[in-house]
């Protein structure tokens, strides 16, 4: 991707018509409801916009009118990609690098007009409005790279943060500016929309699920304006974060930067208000667990505990709750009272005898292949999951707190942020050797392909068949799920991971493992992933 501003030539006879009643006329008659066809005929005429010298006037008008059907095509082109196997191939990745390209190009537009007014002071509300779009389009093409678990393009941010270094250099970072990339326009200004892309990549994007990265992107539309940027020798500055404007990077954590009291390119980025609101509001939200996590994020610098070791060696990984549980159970597990049917998915492939028929009974079989030609190597899927939830890896570095995993085969992984999994080296396949983790991390380059954090929670577990009650009296179907054991040398609390529905925090459940039977009152929840819910809980 090109992030250069083009050079700029006079219009001649065959140039692009930018008159405004043309081009109005024009646009009306796009083909919107042939995404593919309307994406190449706007992706060309930008194009040749961006490359001829206008006047700024009459290129602002222009690109105002190009601002709302790119907007369009682009959620429309979302809608093709998004929640796809990844490393996206074929019209997948297609669909994605042109959305990417389009959102590009519709910055570059209003870069260059901010360009073109940088110098005459008479311009200013206008240089506002075109920084203002160029970062919210330069946010979509961001929020688009975390969306999709990529890296984003390199340079990128040395331009977000150059254009807001132009705007606080003619003091217009707070003036008001109507937001009309929005489906409904909404009063906006530049600090704000800049402070959202930077939240958004302390956010840790490529730790949270597709959904959560939306929700915090929109979170951040609300939020955002209540922290706060201040210089670098400020008196009295508080903030855990720091920015230089002269930097292809995006906030970091402070005491890990080398910016002196003197740097005038440096920020201080002050979240406390903006999570103090967000907490206050916790009660209000219906992602809840999401917001709590982010405002971790926003609000504390992790440390690690322990150095990492480099590895190379192979691992099997055990992919959600309910293959986990099976795995615990082992291979004599007894078949419950209720269910009396053999799922022919699970157990024949041709139930009518018609044809010979296999039975896999290895568990540790995984159908992935790599033939070593494919250059997007590793895969991820949220739909169209096989059968099989027992996948090989490499363990890329170890420490006492987890794992880095890379997976270079070819065909699509089971793996999501949040996900609950079980680790086995391929040398010890005994279940009891297996230590339990959950997915903090994914991010795909083409360099090392899809790669996985994974925190470790527990060397040991026991399955669990669990039911939520009332009084004593079992209100629901037996679920599966994992009893945690207690770690005296920590003084690690016991503790139930289970579905998010049906249980609840201060809620009775009924459990039962190896004969025994317990009831017990879920007193704290630890954390909602979306796959599974982790409980303390009291004896009743």
């Amino acid at each position: 991707m090109n992030l250069q501003l083009p050079q700029r030539v006079k219009p001649g006879n065959y140039s692009f018509n930018t008159d405004p009643a043309t081009l109005t006329a024009w646009l009306n008659d796009l083909p919107l409801l042939n995404t593919e066809r309307t994406r190449e005929l706007l992706d060309g005429a930008l194009q040749q916009v961006n490359a001829l010298a206008l006047p700024t006037q009459k290129r602002q008008k222009a690109l105002e009118l190009f601002t709302k059907p790119v907007i369009c095509t682009t959620d429309a082109l979302k809608k093709k990609f998004l929640n796809k196997p990844l490393p996206l191939n074929g019209n997948n990745l297609l669909y994605a690098t042109q959305t990417l390209e389009l959102f590009n190009q519709i910055a570059t537009g209003y870069r260059v007009l901010a360009e073109d007014l940088r110098n005459n002071a008479a311009e200013r509300p206008q240089l506002a409005i075109a920084i203002h779009r160029a970062l919210r389009c330069l946010s979509e093409l961001l929020l688009t790279c975390y969306q999709i678990y990529i890296q984003y393009p390199e340079g990128i941010w040395r331009v977000i943060n150059l254009l807001y270094a132009l705007a606080d250099e003619y003091n217009i970072t707070d003036q008001d500016v109507t937001d009309t990339t929005l489906k409904t326009p909404k009063p906006g200004n530049i600090e704000t929309v800049y402070k959202q892309a930077l939240l958004l990549s302390l956010a840790c994007p490529y730790r949270l699920r597709q959904k959560e990265i939306y929700i915090a992107h929109s979170t951040l539309m609300e939020w955002a304006s209540f922290s706060q940027l201040h210089h670098m020798d400020d008196d009295n500055t508080h903030g855990l974060f720091s920015i230089n404007l002269q930097s292809d990077t995006p906030a970091s954590y402070r005491v890990l930067g080398n910016e002196d009291a003197g740097n005038r390119h440096a920020r201080i980025l002050d979240t406390r208000s903006m999570a103090e609101r967000i907490r206050n509001n916790l009660n209000t939200s219906h992602n809840t667990d999401t917001l709590q996590r982010l405002l971790l994020a926003w609000g504390a610098m992790p440390k690690r505990q322990f150095a990492r070791q480099q590895q190379n060696a192979p691992v099997k990984l055990i992919i959600g709750l309910n293959a986990i549980h099976s795995l615990a159970m082992g291979p004599a597990i007894d078949k419950l009272e209720t269910d009396e049917n053999i799922r022919d998915k699970d157990y024949l492939q041709d139930p009518t005898f018609e044809s010979t028929t296999k039975i896999n009974t290895n568990k540790f079989t995984s159908n992935n292949t790599a033939d070593g030609n494919n250059p997007f190597k590793g895969a991820y899927a949220t739909d169209n999951i096989t059968s099989s939830r027992v996948e090989s890896w490499k363990i890329a570095d170890i420490s006492a707190g987890g794992y880095c995993l890379l997976w270079d085969s070819d065909e699509v992984s089971c793996a999501q942020v949040g996900e609950l999994v079980a680790l086995i080296e391929e040398e010890h396949l005994d279940p009891d050797k297996w230590q339990l983790g959950a997915i903090r991390r994914m991010k795909f380059t083409e360099e090392r392909g899809l790669e996985l954090g994974v925190q470790l929670l527990s060397p040991g577990a026991t399955a669990v068949w669990a039911r939520p009650c009332k009084d004593g009296i079992n209100t629901g179907d037996k679920i599966q799920g994992i009893l945690l054991p207690e770690i005296k040398a920590i003084k690690g609390q016991a503790s139930l991971l289970l579905p998010s529905m049906p249980f609840r925090t201060d809620g009775s459940t009924t459990f039962e493992y190896n004969g025994n039977k317990e009831t017990v009152k879920l007193t704290h929840q630890l954390e909602n992933t979306g796959s599974f819910t982790q409980y303390h809980f009291t004896p009743l």
